[in-house]
């Protein structure tokens, strides 16, 4: 009965921190997260966020995320590298097994969408919702620029230095140093230096 009342507690608490505004807001975020996450340094936390089950959940360093953005661990976890930001509306989901590990130094656009599980659905005489998921691990590794509206999905590693393209769908590994975009997300071009040809 105490641990009900308690979780009650603590879900009211974090429904009145999430739309503190302004900079106090973002100092009782600091500091209300600091004691709810499994490790967290300096994190900055915009109105509106939401976490569930903090306690999987690991900032290291210097960490930005912007406001509305959800973050779900409840049977995964999540861990993220120092100097990584996320920009507004971003939806990071282990929360039914899996796990996602960013990088140092990542850039995360608005609205991108990560996600550990799928449903399954190859049993054609259950509903898919009956049928339970299949979870997977993502690994973004360090100096990853994801741009606005991508989807990244279980079992996908995206190699350090990499770009993925806005609104892209990435359903296999990147390459390191690799630019791409697209549904499913391809390879377009690799960084580096324009060489260019003399006529």
């Amino acid at each position: 009965m105490f641990k009900k009342i308690l979780e009650e507690i603590i879900a009211w608490v974090e429904a009145f921190v999430r739309f503190v505004p302004g900079r106090v807001g973002d100092a009782i975020r600091r500091l209300w997260f600091k004691m709810r996450f499994r490790k967290c340094e300096n994190v900055s936390i915009g109105t509106g966020c939401r976490f569930l089950y903090p306690q999987a959940i690991s900032m290291e360093g210097s960490v930005g995320i912007g406001p509305n953005s959800f973050f779900a661990a409840q049977g995964g976890s999540i861990s993220v590298g120092t100097n990584t930001a996320f920009n507004a509306n971003v939806h990071i989901n282990a929360s039914v097994g899996g796990r996602i590990s960013i990088g140092k130094w990542c850039l995360i656009g608005p609205n991108v969408v990560m996600r550990t599980a799928d449903h399954r659905y190859d049993n054609q005489q259950l509903f898919i919702r009956q049928q339970g998921h299949l979870a997977g691990d993502i690994v973004i590794e360090d100096d990853v620029w994801i741009g606005a509206s991508a989807v990244i999905l279980g079992d996908v590693r995206i190699g350090s230095g990499a770009i993925v393209g806005a609104g892209a769908v990435v359903t296999k590994n990147v390459q390191s140093m690799s630019i791409v975009a697209g549904v499913p997300a391809k390879v377009i071009k690799f960084r580096g230096p324009e060489v260019t040809k003399n006529d």
